[in-house]
Protein backbone atom coordinates (compact mmCIF):
# COMPACT_ATOMS: atom_id res chain seq x y z
CA UNK A 1 0.00 0.00 0.00
CA UNK A 2 1.17 3.50 -0.88
CA UNK A 3 1.96 5.29 1.92
CA UNK A 4 0.06 8.50 0.32
CA UNK A 5 -3.55 9.24 1.33
CA UNK A 6 -5.53 8.79 -1.50
CA UNK A 7 -7.04 11.57 -2.84
CA UNK A 8 -10.63 11.68 -2.20
CA UNK A 9 -13.34 10.62 -5.81
CA UNK A 10 -15.17 13.43 -7.49
CA UNK A 11 -18.54 12.28 -8.25
CA UNK A 12 -18.80 15.56 -10.30
CA UNK A 13 -22.35 16.45 -12.59
CA UNK A 14 -22.46 14.24 -15.44
CA UNK A 15 -19.92 11.29 -13.90
CA UNK A 16 -21.63 8.04 -14.06
CA UNK A 17 -19.56 6.07 -11.92
CA UNK A 18 -21.76 4.90 -9.24
CA UNK A 19 -20.67 3.39 -5.59
CA UNK A 20 -20.38 -0.55 -4.77
CA UNK A 21 -21.33 -2.26 -3.65
CA UNK A 22 -24.55 -3.52 -6.48
CA UNK A 23 -27.05 -5.95 -5.98
CA UNK A 24 -28.11 -8.08 -9.14
CA UNK A 25 -31.56 -9.73 -9.51
CA UNK A 26 -32.69 -12.55 -11.82
CA UNK A 27 -29.12 -13.28 -12.93
CA UNK A 28 -29.65 -16.29 -15.30
CA UNK A 29 -26.02 -17.49 -16.14
CA UNK A 30 -25.31 -20.59 -18.78
CA UNK A 31 -21.62 -21.89 -18.12
CA UNK A 32 -18.85 -24.43 -20.40
CA UNK A 33 -15.77 -25.31 -19.88
CA UNK A 34 -13.42 -24.68 -23.18
CA UNK A 35 -10.33 -26.40 -23.53
CA UNK A 36 -6.74 -23.95 -23.19
CA UNK A 37 -3.47 -24.07 -23.02
CA UNK A 38 -1.95 -24.54 -19.81
CA UNK A 39 1.04 -22.26 -20.77
CA UNK A 40 -0.39 -19.93 -23.00
CA UNK A 41 -2.82 -19.27 -19.45
CA UNK A 42 -0.10 -18.93 -17.45
CA UNK A 43 1.43 -16.28 -19.38
CA UNK A 44 -1.72 -14.04 -19.40
CA UNK A 45 -1.69 -14.69 -15.68
CA UNK A 46 2.15 -13.56 -16.10
CA UNK A 47 1.45 -10.39 -17.80
CA UNK A 48 -1.54 -9.08 -15.39
CA UNK A 49 -2.31 -10.29 -12.09
CA UNK A 50 1.99 -11.33 -11.46
CA UNK A 51 3.00 -7.99 -13.03
CA UNK A 52 1.59 -6.32 -9.02
CA UNK A 53 4.17 -8.83 -7.39
CA UNK A 54 4.25 -9.12 -3.66
CA UNK A 55 7.24 -10.83 -1.81
CA UNK A 56 5.18 -13.71 -0.36
CA UNK A 57 2.77 -14.97 -2.87
CA UNK A 58 2.12 -15.28 -7.07
CA UNK A 59 -1.07 -16.81 -9.21
CA UNK A 60 -1.18 -20.20 -10.47
CA UNK A 61 -2.86 -21.07 -13.64
CA UNK A 62 -5.41 -24.03 -11.98
CA UNK A 63 -6.43 -25.79 -15.11
CA UNK A 64 -5.75 -25.93 -19.50
CA UNK A 65 -9.82 -25.43 -19.27
CA UNK A 66 -11.05 -21.90 -19.25
CA UNK A 67 -14.79 -21.20 -18.22
CA UNK A 68 -16.92 -19.36 -20.69
CA UNK A 69 -20.38 -17.87 -19.15
CA UNK A 70 -23.00 -15.95 -20.90
CA UNK A 71 -25.26 -14.31 -18.07
CA UNK A 72 -28.56 -12.21 -18.45
CA UNK A 73 -28.75 -10.17 -15.10
CA UNK A 74 -32.29 -8.57 -15.73
CA UNK A 75 -31.65 -6.13 -13.24
CA UNK A 76 -29.33 -4.77 -11.34
CA UNK A 77 -28.79 -1.45 -9.45
CA UNK A 78 -26.15 0.28 -6.59
CA UNK A 79 -27.41 -0.64 -3.33
CA UNK A 80 -25.30 3.13 -2.07
CA UNK A 81 -27.57 6.18 -1.67
CA UNK A 82 -27.87 8.41 -3.26
CA UNK A 83 -27.38 6.03 -6.22
CA UNK A 84 -29.68 3.18 -5.18
CA UNK A 85 -32.22 6.26 -5.80
CA UNK A 86 -31.37 6.70 -9.55
CA UNK A 87 -33.10 3.39 -11.06
CA UNK A 88 -32.39 0.15 -12.34
CA UNK A 89 -30.36 -1.27 -15.39
CA UNK A 90 -30.42 -4.98 -17.42
CA UNK A 91 -26.95 -5.88 -18.35
CA UNK A 92 -25.56 -9.04 -19.84
CA UNK A 93 -21.87 -10.52 -19.26
CA UNK A 94 -20.29 -12.85 -21.66
CA UNK A 95 -16.98 -13.80 -20.10
CA UNK A 96 -13.52 -15.94 -20.08
CA UNK A 97 -13.07 -17.23 -16.15
CA UNK A 98 -9.32 -18.29 -15.34
CA UNK A 99 -9.11 -20.66 -12.32
CA UNK A 100 -6.15 -19.32 -10.03
CA UNK A 101 -4.52 -20.08 -7.30
CA UNK A 102 -2.57 -18.25 -4.89
CA UNK A 103 0.34 -20.09 -4.30
CA UNK A 104 3.00 -19.49 -1.24
CA UNK A 105 6.34 -19.10 -2.75
CA UNK A 106 8.11 -20.63 0.05
CA UNK A 107 6.74 -23.89 -0.25
CA UNK A 108 4.33 -23.59 -3.06
CA UNK A 109 1.32 -24.13 -0.89
CA UNK A 110 -2.12 -22.76 -2.19
CA UNK A 111 -3.73 -20.27 0.20
CA UNK A 112 -6.61 -19.41 -1.93
CA UNK A 113 -8.54 -20.07 -5.47
CA UNK A 114 -10.05 -17.43 -7.12
CA UNK A 115 -11.67 -16.63 -10.15
CA UNK A 116 -9.94 -14.34 -12.92
CA UNK A 117 -12.49 -12.80 -15.49
CA UNK A 118 -9.88 -12.27 -17.69
CA UNK A 119 -12.03 -10.78 -20.69
CA UNK A 120 -15.50 -9.87 -20.57
CA UNK A 121 -18.26 -8.38 -23.24
CA UNK A 122 -21.12 -6.55 -21.86
CA UNK A 123 -24.11 -4.99 -23.82
CA UNK A 124 -24.55 -1.26 -22.22
CA UNK A 125 -21.99 1.42 -21.56
CA UNK A 126 -22.95 2.13 -17.95
CA UNK A 127 -21.58 -1.30 -17.16
CA UNK A 128 -18.83 -0.99 -18.73
CA UNK A 129 -17.36 2.57 -17.43
CA UNK A 130 -18.49 1.57 -14.30
CA UNK A 131 -16.78 -1.98 -14.34
CA UNK A 132 -13.47 -0.94 -15.24
CA UNK A 133 -13.24 2.57 -13.49
CA UNK A 134 -13.98 1.12 -9.80
CA UNK A 135 -13.59 -2.99 -9.92
CA UNK A 136 -11.16 -2.94 -12.80
CA UNK A 137 -13.07 -5.28 -15.11
CA UNK A 138 -11.67 -5.69 -18.70
CA UNK A 139 -14.73 -5.10 -20.30
CA UNK A 140 -15.69 -4.31 -24.09
CA UNK A 141 -19.06 -3.60 -25.82
CA UNK A 142 -20.60 -6.26 -27.51
CA UNK A 143 -23.84 -7.96 -29.30
CA UNK A 144 -24.72 -11.34 -28.44
CA UNK A 145 -27.23 -14.25 -28.62
CA UNK A 146 -28.19 -16.83 -25.83
CA UNK A 147 -31.80 -18.03 -24.57
CA UNK A 148 -33.80 -16.63 -22.32
CA UNK A 149 -35.59 -18.50 -19.31
CA UNK A 150 -38.29 -20.20 -21.47
CA UNK A 151 -36.27 -21.31 -24.77
CA UNK A 152 -34.24 -24.47 -24.64
CA UNK A 153 -30.97 -23.87 -25.00
CA UNK A 154 -29.51 -23.70 -28.78
CA UNK A 155 -27.44 -21.22 -29.65
CA UNK A 156 -24.75 -18.53 -27.92
CA UNK A 157 -23.24 -16.23 -30.16
CA UNK A 158 -20.33 -12.72 -29.20
CA UNK A 159 -20.05 -10.11 -31.57
CA UNK A 160 -17.53 -7.19 -31.35
CA UNK A 161 -17.27 -3.87 -32.91
CA UNK A 162 -13.51 -4.05 -34.14
CA UNK A 163 -10.59 -3.83 -36.13
CA UNK A 164 -10.30 -7.29 -38.30
CA UNK A 165 -7.92 -7.61 -39.45
CA UNK A 166 -4.94 -5.89 -38.58
CA UNK A 167 -4.03 -3.38 -41.51
CA UNK A 168 -3.91 0.38 -41.75
CA UNK A 169 -6.58 0.36 -44.13
CA UNK A 170 -9.35 -1.40 -41.88
CA UNK A 171 -12.42 0.17 -40.84
CA UNK A 172 -13.61 -0.47 -37.53
CA UNK A 173 -17.22 -2.85 -38.43
CA UNK A 174 -19.05 -5.94 -36.43
CA UNK A 175 -17.00 -8.92 -36.29
CA UNK A 176 -18.02 -12.46 -35.04
CA UNK A 177 -16.02 -14.03 -32.31
CA UNK A 178 -17.73 -17.06 -31.55
CA UNK A 179 -20.59 -19.18 -31.72
CA UNK A 180 -22.07 -22.27 -29.55
CA UNK A 181 -24.52 -24.57 -31.28
CA UNK A 182 -26.29 -27.51 -29.42
CA UNK A 183 -25.55 -30.73 -31.05
CA UNK A 184 -28.82 -32.45 -31.96
CA UNK A 185 -30.82 -33.52 -28.68
CA UNK A 186 -34.20 -34.24 -27.08
CA UNK A 187 -35.75 -31.15 -25.76
CA UNK A 188 -35.20 -32.27 -22.04
CA UNK A 189 -32.42 -29.79 -21.59
CA UNK A 190 -31.42 -29.81 -18.19
CA UNK A 191 -30.51 -31.91 -14.96
CA UNK A 192 -31.30 -30.02 -11.26
CA UNK A 193 -28.30 -30.57 -8.72
CA UNK A 194 -27.63 -30.16 -5.33
CA UNK A 195 -23.79 -28.84 -5.15
CA UNK A 196 -22.74 -27.28 -8.99
CA UNK A 197 -19.34 -26.39 -7.30
CA UNK A 198 -18.06 -30.18 -6.41
CA UNK A 199 -19.16 -30.66 -10.07
CA UNK A 200 -16.64 -28.55 -10.99
CA UNK A 201 -14.35 -29.50 -9.09
CA UNK A 202 -14.37 -33.46 -10.31
CA UNK A 203 -13.80 -31.73 -13.65
CA UNK A 204 -10.64 -29.62 -12.67
CA UNK A 205 -9.77 -32.22 -10.88
CA UNK A 206 -9.25 -34.45 -13.73
CA UNK A 207 -8.42 -31.66 -16.58
CA UNK A 208 -4.50 -30.85 -16.67
CA UNK A 209 -3.19 -28.50 -13.72
CA UNK A 210 -0.22 -26.65 -12.98
CA UNK A 211 -0.33 -26.42 -9.60
CA UNK A 212 -0.77 -29.99 -7.17
CA UNK A 213 -4.18 -29.85 -4.96
CA UNK A 214 -6.56 -32.62 -3.72
CA UNK A 215 -9.40 -33.00 -4.99
CA UNK A 216 -11.30 -32.18 -1.26
CA UNK A 217 -9.41 -29.25 -1.10
CA UNK A 218 -10.62 -28.09 -4.82
CA UNK A 219 -14.36 -29.14 -3.07
CA UNK A 220 -13.82 -27.37 -0.30
CA UNK A 221 -13.07 -24.04 -1.74
CA UNK A 222 -15.54 -23.99 -4.98
CA UNK A 223 -18.19 -24.91 -2.77
CA UNK A 224 -18.91 -21.36 -2.47
CA UNK A 225 -19.02 -21.26 -6.70
CA UNK A 226 -23.06 -20.28 -6.11
CA UNK A 227 -23.44 -20.30 -2.45
CA UNK A 228 -22.75 -18.31 -0.32
CA UNK A 229 -19.46 -16.43 -1.84
CA UNK A 230 -17.87 -16.69 -5.28
CA UNK A 231 -13.98 -15.06 -4.86
CA UNK A 232 -12.94 -12.95 -7.95
CA UNK A 233 -9.89 -11.68 -8.65
CA UNK A 234 -9.04 -8.68 -10.97
CA UNK A 235 -6.31 -6.58 -12.31
CA UNK A 236 -6.87 -2.95 -12.14
CA UNK A 237 -4.44 -0.06 -13.74
CA UNK A 238 -4.84 2.97 -15.39
CA UNK A 239 -2.37 4.70 -18.09
CA UNK A 240 -0.75 8.19 -18.22
CA UNK A 241 -1.57 10.73 -20.81
CA UNK A 242 0.85 9.22 -23.63
CA UNK A 243 -0.38 5.52 -22.61
CA UNK A 244 3.36 4.46 -21.55
CA UNK A 245 3.54 3.90 -17.97
CA UNK A 246 0.94 3.08 -15.67
CA UNK A 247 -0.12 5.96 -13.02
CA UNK A 248 -2.14 2.85 -10.83
CA UNK A 249 -1.81 -1.01 -10.65
CA UNK A 250 -3.28 -3.46 -8.49
CA UNK A 251 -4.38 -6.98 -8.09
CA UNK A 252 -7.94 -6.56 -6.26
CA UNK A 253 -10.57 -8.68 -4.67
CA UNK A 254 -14.19 -8.65 -5.05
CA UNK A 255 -16.63 -11.67 -3.88
CA UNK A 256 -19.79 -12.33 -5.49
CA UNK A 257 -22.02 -12.69 -2.47
CA UNK A 258 -25.22 -15.43 -3.39
CA UNK A 259 -28.63 -14.03 -1.34
CA UNK A 260 -30.44 -16.99 -3.60
CA UNK A 261 -30.48 -19.99 -6.36
CA UNK A 262 -33.65 -20.01 -7.85
CA UNK A 263 -32.59 -23.10 -10.26
CA UNK A 264 -29.35 -24.45 -10.85
CA UNK A 265 -28.59 -27.74 -13.30
CA UNK A 266 -26.15 -29.16 -15.77
CA UNK A 267 -26.93 -29.02 -19.03
CA UNK A 268 -27.89 -32.83 -20.90
CA UNK A 269 -26.91 -31.63 -24.50
CA UNK A 270 -23.35 -31.27 -25.87
CA UNK A 271 -22.29 -28.23 -27.66
CA UNK A 272 -19.89 -27.30 -30.23
CA UNK A 273 -17.94 -24.37 -29.93
CA UNK A 274 -16.72 -22.36 -33.20
CA UNK A 275 -13.74 -19.63 -32.49
CA UNK A 276 -13.08 -17.16 -35.48
CA UNK A 277 -10.22 -15.33 -35.83
CA UNK A 278 -10.14 -11.55 -34.82
CA UNK A 279 -6.65 -9.72 -34.22
CA UNK A 280 -7.74 -7.36 -31.82
CA UNK A 281 -8.93 -10.30 -29.33
CA UNK A 282 -6.53 -13.43 -31.11
CA UNK A 283 -8.53 -15.89 -27.89
CA UNK A 284 -5.48 -18.36 -28.97
CA UNK A 285 -2.77 -16.37 -28.78
CA UNK A 286 -4.38 -15.18 -25.03
CA UNK A 287 -5.70 -18.34 -23.39
CA UNK A 288 -4.87 -20.91 -26.53
CA UNK A 289 -8.48 -21.20 -27.19
CA UNK A 290 -7.72 -23.33 -31.07
CA UNK A 291 -9.37 -21.69 -33.96
CA UNK A 292 -12.12 -23.90 -35.96
CA UNK A 293 -14.58 -26.07 -33.77
CA UNK A 294 -14.13 -28.27 -30.39
CA UNK A 295 -16.86 -30.21 -28.34
CA UNK A 296 -17.97 -28.49 -24.97
CA UNK A 297 -18.59 -31.56 -22.70
CA UNK A 298 -19.22 -29.67 -19.45
CA UNK A 299 -22.05 -27.02 -19.69
CA UNK A 300 -24.49 -25.88 -16.70
CA UNK A 301 -26.97 -23.20 -15.54
CA UNK A 302 -28.06 -21.45 -12.59
CA UNK A 303 -30.74 -18.83 -12.12
CA UNK A 304 -29.72 -16.61 -9.24
CA UNK A 305 -29.68 -13.63 -6.94
CA UNK A 306 -26.09 -11.84 -6.00
CA UNK A 307 -24.73 -8.98 -4.52
CA UNK A 308 -21.14 -7.64 -6.31
CA UNK A 309 -19.07 -6.12 -3.55
CA UNK A 310 -16.76 -3.81 -3.49
CA UNK A 311 -12.91 -4.69 -4.46
CA UNK A 312 -10.21 -4.04 -2.31
CA UNK A 313 -6.53 -4.60 -3.04
CA UNK A 314 -4.20 -7.42 -2.36
CA UNK A 315 -1.20 -6.19 -3.95
CA UNK A 316 -0.88 -2.40 -5.09
CA UNK A 317 1.95 -1.01 -7.00
CA UNK A 318 3.04 2.20 -5.71
CA UNK A 319 4.02 4.80 -8.24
Amino acid sequence: MSENPPFQYQHFLGNPVAKPPCRMLNALMYGFFVKGDLDVIQRYIDNTLNVVQSPDFEFKAMSDNLMLTFTDIENIASKTPPFSNYGWMQETDIIFWLPVAQVDKVDNRITRLYWFPAFITVNNINALINGRETWGYNKYLCRYEMPNLSQVPTRFSLSLETFQPFTPETKMDWHTLLEIDRIEGDESWFSEIADLGAHIADFLHDANKQVDVSLAFLKQLLSGFVHPQMDQILFKQFPDGEGKNAVYQAVMHSPSDVKRVHKLGLLKHDFNLTVNQVDAYPLKDMFGVQLGTQKLDFGFYVLMDFDQQSAKEIIERGI
